[in-house]
């Protein structure tokens, strides 16, 4: 790394790995589904005022809140937003909150209170060694994460605070998934293909199966099986792989003796940065129509819940920051990953214009019924983030 190696060693050993452990059993105690992220929100806007911060609260909706905060750098270099949510899926059958040995149990542990922790932890560590960054360190707090039904209104709340310059950040790391370098997601949607019949329904002893509208659909569940298999011997991203198009519903029909007036197929589809959702759902389109035609069927193919594919270069400078935070606190190289799973890096990248990528202590129990965190991670994933903010924000007189 560019900084005296003494002082990153102080800055490393200035992480308080109980600290941390104890603020994110805390935070692990607190219910927070989707909506319900109010208690919180209050917690982690009250352990910043007690580190110091200014705390900015910006309500999303009535009693929602995503927390910002700064550690004001001198301004002569870029700035670094430390990010993650605070809320969780529905507790379920989740083991409650409880220590055990390296263990934190309990819904929210590593999907995402714990790195949320390791992030408070992160800028006390950069306070107790006295570091002084030349660009800004924001850590922003985040609702409406998780369950469909916020619309991911609190990732949308940051995006409209970045464009209007109530936050900053030249680039945001996301304190989410594994500890590696999460530097691409494809492309997801929800795709529904409609094939209507224009005679209605029909009672099927006048009809010659040849000519019923589910013959059809199931020639449209066999050209989708081609389509993947295609996918998989095709082009590849060099850190994701194949694409990938799966179908999750199908449905036809009223009645045992009637031709179905309408069929519908709903699935999932999961591309690179090569195509926009637009182009993606145009290919789709094209896919199915000669079989509608063959069958004299009207078709209607639509999408709903679309991420664009986002991308942000091994290279980029907080990325290579990252990369070498890593390697000194691990002694060994950061492997940079691709994932067909999308998350708010999608959003911020694409609607914020943020480059934007992911380090996390942990994803391996995320929202299993035995969800749990390794404490000693999330100590050396607080270490990450203050090496990297050192890293990338450069030291105060020292540029970068």
């Amino acid at each position: 790394m560019k900084q005296n190696q003494e002082q990153l060693t102080a800055l490393k050993d200035a992480v308080d790995g109980e600290w941390i452990a104890q603020q994110a059993q805390a935070m692990v105690e607190i219910p927070s589904v989707t909506m319900q992220e109010a208690d919180v929100c209050q917690y982690y806007a009250a352990q910043l005022g007690e580190l110091g911060f200014d705390v900015d609260q910006r309500r999303v909706t009535d009693g929602r809140y995503n927390i910002y905060a700064r550690l004001l750098g001198t301004g002569d270099g870029p700035s670094l937003m430390l990010n993650g949510h605070l809320d969780t899926i529905p507790i379920g059958d989740c083991v409650p909150c409880r220590r055990e040995g390296d263990r934190l149990y309990g819904r929210g542990a590593t999907d995402m209170k714990g790195a949320m922790a390791a992030k408070l932890g992160a800028l006390r560590a950069l306070q107790t060694a006295g570091i002084t960054l030349a660009g800004d360190l924001w850590l922003t707090a985040i609702v409406g994460h998780e369950e469909p039904e916020a619309q991911k209104d609190g990732p949308l709340a940051l995006i409209e605070d970045i464009k209007s310059g109530r936050i900053g950040g030249d680039r945001i790391l996301i304190g989410e998934g594994w500890n590696e370098l999460w530097v691409m997601s494809m492309g997801s949607m929800v795709f529904i293909i409609e094939l209507t019949s224009p005679r209605g329904g029909t009672h099927t002893t006048y009809i010659p199966f040849g000519e019923n509208p589910i013959r059809f659909l199931g020639d449209l569940v066999q050209r989708i099986t081609a389509y993947q298999e295609e996918l998989d011997t095709g082009a590849l991203h060099p850190l994701a792989g194949a694409e990938r198009i799966d179908i999750g519903t199908v449905a036809a029909g009223d009645y045992f003796n009637r031709t179905p007036a309408l069929c519908r197929l709903t699935g999932t589809l999961r591309w690179g940065p090569r195509a926009s959702a637009e182009e993606v759902l145009a290919e789709l389109r094209e896919l199915a129509a000669p079989i509608a035609e063959a069958g004299q069927l009207e078709l209607e193919v639509s999408m709903i819940h679309e991420r664009e594919p986002f991308e942000t270069s091994g290279n980029d400078a907080a990325v290579q920051a990252a990369a070498q935070a890593h390697r000194f606190v691990h002694g060994d190289q950061a492997v940079v990953a691709g994932k067909r799973i999308v998350g708010d890096a999608n959003l911020f990248v694409n609607l914020g214009g943020v480059p934007s990528f992911y380090y996390g202590p942990s994803n391996e129990t995320a929202h299993s019924d035995v969800e749990w965190v390794s404490l000693s991670r999330l100590t050396q994933a607080a270490q990450v983030y203050a090496l990297t903010a050192v890293e990338y924000c450069g030291l105060s007189g020292n540029g970068r």
